[in-house]
């Protein structure tokens, strides 16, 4: 499957895109996940993270499955991606630091 990827390097990026100003206001950053984006972060601040981080991941599978419209499929396709790796990101965060959770 040959790529071209000269014509992609001429495609512009709209920062801030119909679809992209609709699913800021649908969906804003919640104050919890911003206390999850700092890197020092005790044991149980940490656990709380791969929890929710898992649960995101879990809720982002169950939307897609109700998706209808093709750029709303896209949307929950990148977000089940994103919260994999966020949930992955935790796991080895708290495996660095030797943390283990029963």
């Amino acid at each position: 499957m040959g790529l071209n990827t000269e014509n992609n390097q001429n495609i512009k990026v709209e920062k801030y895109s119909p679809i992209t100003k609709i699913f800021s206001k649908l969906l804003p950053k919640a104050e919890s996940d911003i206390a999850c984006d700092n890197d020092v972060l005790d044991k149980k601040e940490l656990i709380e993270c791969i929890n929710r981080a898992r649960n995101d991941w879990i809720n982002a599978n169950r939307e897609f499955e109700y998706a209808q419209n093709d750029e709303i499929i896209d949307y929950y396709t990148y977000k089940i991606k994103a919260c994999q790796v966020r949930y992955e990101y935790f796991l080895k965060l708290a495996k660095r630091k030797g943390i283990t959770y029963k």
